[in-house]
């Protein structure tokens, strides 16, 4: 394990770095609303992470007087929370514990973004996939008590595990995942995908077949366990509904984007370019040749984050975990000199940082 990170730490350096420049530019925006940094990091899903992480899933499933679900914790997936717990029982603060968790799985995440860029062309893309990954529009959420650094990490380590073929890895790994966040689904199938077309090559013996068995069993196995405190099959989506959150194949980002393409708003129109420039991406993605399961999870991913309803806002954070659409750009972007680069990361982790504290902000939407 430390081999690995030990040759990505310029990649961790440079996520840091950028990182640090981002944080600077929410302290800044913040205290001109004469917020602290701690609102910021632990406000919003921080709030019910923090929750969780302190108290478990404590509170019980309550109906509004229209026999519908209020707002319950069980919507937020345990492995996150679960970590912040451990600092907390240490005696930090729930917030700068969860700040803590968060900060040090991004930066196993940018290692594994460099491990996983380095596999399919080299270190020089490596460094700038974890680079442009740390300088995305949702980015935000990587300093704050949010669970999105730890399903990256997860997802780009079990993806590297799935181009080096080493399947047992890759299906535990996703097993994890599937306790983060619900959009592991997107992992779970790309990892059944690659492990099928191995079985079909007759590659790895019975390895795939395993990953394929695991694969699942982290998604599963959290939503089932609603299921029984909600007495429901859907109990998970059913909670979900509190939020005004459902599938709806893309209508709620559809007439938001027509709004936001027209002006209605300044930060609906940064949202709507947002999301224009990663179905783009994610097109270039396919003109791109590289590991079937990196296009079947940015697909996913990207599927997922826009076919859901309410919290347009929130798209840039939603696609944030669709890190293999950048892949394109980072093999573009090495080809650089590096005066070119040491001008536009910076210049990207501040655009990056007002974007997140704007829709704070000045828009006053959660990110």
């Amino acid at each position: 394990m430390f081999g690995p990170l030990r040759s990505a730490r310029p990649a961790i350096a440079l996520y840091y770095g950028l990182q640090a420049i981002a944080f600077a530019v929410l302290i800044v925006m913040g205290l001109r609303v004469h917020y602290p940094p701690d609102f910021f990091i632990g406000h919003w899903d921080g709030a019910w992470f923090l929750e969780i992480a302190e108290h478990g899933y404590r509170i019980p499933v309550l109906l509004d007087q229209h026999g519908m679900p209020v707002q319950n914790s069980m919507v937020f997936f345990p492995l996150y929370p679960a970590l912040v717990a451990l600092p907390v029982a240490l005696g930090v603060p729930g917030v700068w514990a969860g700040f803590l968790v968060t900060l040090l799985v991004g930066g196993l995440a940018a290692a594994g973004l460099f491990t996983l860029g380095s596999e399919l062309d080299g270190p020089r893309t490596g460094t700038l996939l974890a680079a442009l990954w740390a300088i995305a529009p949702g980015a935000a959420a990587l300093h704050m008590v949010y669970s999105e650094s730890l399903l990256c990490a997860l997802s780009a380590w079990a993806l590297v595990a799935v181009v080096r073929r080493r399947w047992t890895a890759a299906g535990w790994l996703t097993v994890l995942a599937g306790l983060t966040r619900a959009v592991a689904l997107a992992l779970v199938v790309a990892v059944m995908v690659a492990a099928l077309i191995a079985i079909v090559r007759r590659e790895d013996g019975r390895r795939p077949w395993l990953a394929i068995l695991l694969a699942p069993l982290g998604t599963a196995g959290y939503l089932g366990y609603v299921a029984l405190r909600t007495g429901r099959p859907d109990g998970w989506l059913w909670l979900q509904s509190a939020w005004q959150m459902r599938f709806d194949w893309g209508r709620f980002t559809w007439e938001r984007l027509g709004r936001g393409l027209v002006g209605d708003s300044p930060w609906l129109t940064l949202t709507s370019l947002i999301v224009l420039a990663a179905v783009v991406q994610l097109v270039w993605l396919y003109t791109t040749k590289t590991h079937p399961a990196l296009y079947v999870y940015g697909t996913l991913v990207v599927f997922i984050a826009l076919t859901s309803s309410n919290y347009f806002q929130s798209r840039a954070r939603f696609l944030l975990p669709a890190f293999t659409i950048l892949l394109p750009a980072a093999m573009l972007a090495a080809k650089l000199p590096k005066r070119a680069l040491a001008v536009l990361l910076p210049v990207g982790a501040l655009a990056s940082g007002w974007y997140g504290m704007f829709l704070t902000t000045v828009a006053t939407v959660n990110p």
